[in-house]
């Protein structure tokens, strides 16, 4: 198990930055520059430590169902190589989400 501590900063220190202060309740504008920041300092080419792409397709399609020692840890947060396929997988599962027919 997990435990996350946030100390007495926390988000509220985040938002006093005029980039984030109009940021939405999913934190989207912090995730884009985190995004960013991977893929601009964590080039991985040789693909070292990533888990493998049926990993981070299930990642993508049932997230509750992946666990960090499948992910081997945090390695999916410093590396770019990683964020690529993660985002190419969400385009390609808007795409057919877009596409589906309405039931």
């Amino acid at each position: 198990m997990i435990y996350v501590t946030v100390d007495s900063i926390g988000k509220e220190s985040v938002t006093k930055h005029q980039p984030f202060l109009n940021d939405d309740q999913n934190d989207t504008l912090l995730f884009e520059k985190l995004r960013e920041h991977i893929l601009t300092h964590y080039p991985n080419p040789e693909h070292i430590g990533c888990p493998a792409p049926e990993i981070l397709k299930k990642l993508i399609d049932t997230p509750r169902a992946v666990g960090l020692s499948d992910l081997n840890d945090l390695h999916i947060f410093k590396c770019a190589e990683c964020t690529r396929a993660l985002m190419e997988l969400r385009k390609q599962r808007e795409q057919v989400e877009q596409n589906a027919p309405e039931v």
